[in-house]
């Protein structure tokens, strides 16, 4: 867990854990005290992105911040204590999810049959120029 103080310190448990039998993830997450806070990037339409939840239930000790780091079908959980750690490991990620976003598109360029309306835009424009 990333804290206010700057420090990556690790949990005692997961808070998510206790509800593994639950195989829908978001259902976990909700069980737990979590509900959608929001995302870095857009959900499934950049190579890689942050889904955000923030705690509204759940046990006192928990963080207050969930974090799932999301690329295409791989998941990775951390958690941040505090509005402040949470801002924190956003500009942590932010210049990587800008370049995962901006390789995309450009991939997307190089390939006519992108069905993307951004990348045909710019495509358009950079033929009509």
């Amino acid at each position: 867990m990333l804290t206010t103080s700057d420090q990556w310190i690790e949990l005692e448990s997961d808070p998510i854990a206790r509800f593994e039998h639950i195989t829908d993830h978001e259902e976990a997450v909700k069980e737990a005290g979590y509900s959608e806070w929001g995302t870095l990037s857009e959900k499934d339409l950049t190579p890689l992105w942050l889904e955000i939840y923030r705690r509204h239930g759940g046990l006192e000790t928990d963080p207050e911040f969930l974090v799932v780091i999301c690329n295409h079908g791989v998941y990775a959980t951390v958690y941040a204590e505090s509005t402040p750690a949470v801002m924190n490991l956003q500009a942590r990620w932010a210049p990587a999810i800008q370049a995962a976003a901006v390789t995309g598109l450009l991939g997307e360029l190089e390939n006519d049959r992108t069905f993307s309306s951004f990348a045909g835009l710019v495509r358009k424009a950079l033929t009509e120029g």
